[in-house]
C-alpha cells in the first residue's frame, strides 16, 4: 500500500458518514496506516474540521478556500474544466465538482483511493486491497449508467454503469484532463444539465473509456441497498447512494456492523400476506444482543410465482414511527436500539402506491 492516498469529499451534514467509513475501512490493517485528505465544501466549521483531525489518524483537511486558488491555476488551460470548478449557479456546479480534479490534482503521490462518505465496507475489501497493490485503475459498479449528458447522448463515448463513489487513479498517466474537458464540453453546454449530480460521474466514465484500462469492482461484492440484493456476509462494501430509500436502511447497516455474532434468537414464525388472490410466506427471524434486536426476513415472492413486488415494515415504540422499504428484495435485515418498553411491527406489500398494512404478532 505504500504511497496511496485516501481522498474524500466531505461536507457537514455527512460528516458522521465520512468518519463511519473511514472507520470502517480501518478496521483492516492495510490501511490503517494510509494517509486520509478530507476535501471541505466549505460547510465545515472549526469544531468539524478539529472533530476530523482528532479521530482519524494520520489526517488532513483541505479547506475549500485553499483548494479554490491552487486549482485554479491548473485549469486555465482548460475552459469548460475551470467553468464547472469555478461556477456559479448552483443548480449545475455543485460541490461534486470537487471530486473531478481536487482529488488528483492536489495528491502528492497521484495514487489516489477516492472515497464517497456515504460508503461502509461490511467486511474486508480484499479485490480493493488486491488491485490497489497490483496497481490497477478501478471503480464502483452502478445499477445503471447514471450519467448526464446533453444531446447528443452519444457524442462522448463512455463505460457503462461506472459509479465513481469508490475509484483508484494509480498515478498520473491514469488521470487525463483532456478527457473530462472533452466530456465537459457536452455535460455543461450552454449551463444545460437535466441531472447535475451527475456530471462528475458522466466525465470520469468518458476518462475512463478512453484510458482503456479501468475495470469494473466485483458487483456480487460491492452493491447498492435497496436496489440490489445484499448478502452482508459475502458484501465487501456497499454504497448508500443518495436516495431516500437508500439513506433509511443506512444506520441499520452501521448498527448490524457492531451487532455480536453471538448473538440469541427470540423471535421465529412465517406468516401469510395475501396479495391478488395469493398468500406469499414472509419468514422473519429476531436477534438480540447487549444493545440491538436484529430483525431479519426472507419475503418468498417466487414461490408464488411473483419476480417483484415491493414491501415494507413498520416499526411503532413509544418514541418514534419508523418505515423500512426495501423494494423487491427478498433477503433483508433491520435493527433498532434496546431497550424499548413497547414495540409494534407491520408488514404491507406496496403495488403503485396500494398498501395493506397488517400488524405482526410479536413478542
Amino acid at each position: 500500500m505504500e504511497n496511496i492516498e485516501i481522498h474524500m469529499l466531505v461536507c457537514k451534514k455527512d460528516l458522521s458518514m465520512g468518519l463511519n467509513c473511514i472507520k470502517s475501512l480501518f478496521k483492516n490493517k492495510e490501511f490503517d496506516q494510509v494517509p486520509v485528505f478530507f476535501h471541505e465544501d466549505g460547510s465545515l466549521d472549526a469544531g468539524d474540521i478539529e472533530l476530523l483531525k482528532k479521530t482519524i489518524n494520520n489526517s488532513f483537511v483541505i479547506e475549500k478556500k485553499y483548494a479554490d486558488e491552487i486549482i485554479r491555476s491548473y485549469l486555465s488551460k482548460y475552459p469548460f474544466c475551470e467553468k464547472y470548478r469555478f461556477g456559479k449557479k448552483s443548480d449545475i456546479y455543485l460541490w461534486h465538482k470537487i471530486k473531478t480534479f481536487d482529488y488528483f490534482l492536489l495528491s502528492k503521490t497521484k495514487r489516489v483511493l477516492g472515497l464517497d462518505s456515504d460508503l461502509l465496507f461490511v467486511n474486508k475489501p480484499e479485490e480493493v486491497i488486491h488491485l490497489v497493490q497490483e496497481n490497477i485503475p478501478f471503480y464502483f459498479p452502478d445499477v445503471q449508467s447514471a450519467y448526464s449528458f446533453n444531446e447528443p447522448k452519444n457524442e462522448i463515448p463512455v463505460l457503462e454503469n461506472v459509479n465513481t463513489g469508490l475509484i483508484f487513479i494509480p498515478g498520473e498517466e491514469y488521470y487525463n484532463i483532456e478527457s473530462i474537458e472533452n466530456a465537459l464540453s457536452n455535460l455543461i453546454r450552454d449551463e444545460i444539465n437535466y441531472f447535475p449530480s451527475w456530471i462528475e460521474q458522466s466525465a470520469f466514465a468518458h476518462m475512463f473509456y478512453m484510458d482503456g484500462r479501468y475495470k469494473s469492482l466485483n458487483k456480487s461484492k460491492n452493491r447498492i441497498p435497496f436496489f440490489q440484493e445484499v448478502d452482508i456476509k459475502k458484501s465487501e462494501c456497499l454504497h448508500f447512494v443518495s436516495y431516500p430509500d437508500v439513506r433509511k436502511l443506512y444506520n441499520s447497516y452501521v448498527s448490524k456492523m457492531n451487532f455480536k455474532e453471538n448473538s440469541k434468537k427470540i423471535y421465529e414464525k412465517t406468516i401469510e400476506v395475501e396479495y391478488d388472490f395469493k398468500k406469499i410466506p414472509l419468514e422473519i427471524e429476531t436477534y438480540e444482543d447487549d444493545l440491538f434486536l436484529n430483525f431479519e426476513f426472507k419475503w418468498c415472492i417466487e414461490s408464488v410465482g411473483i419476480n417483484a413486488l415491493s414491501h415494507q415494515f413498520k416499526i411503532k415504540t413509544p418514541e418514534e414511527e419508523t418505515v423500512y422499504e426495501f423494494g423487491s428484495n427478498k433477503y433483508g435485515f433491520f435493527i433498532i436500539k434496546k431497550p424499548v418498553d413497547k414495540i409494534e411491527i407491520y408488514h404491507t406489500y406496496e403495488w403503485y402506491g396500494k398498501k395493506d398494512w397488517r400488524k405482526i404478532e410479536f413478542l
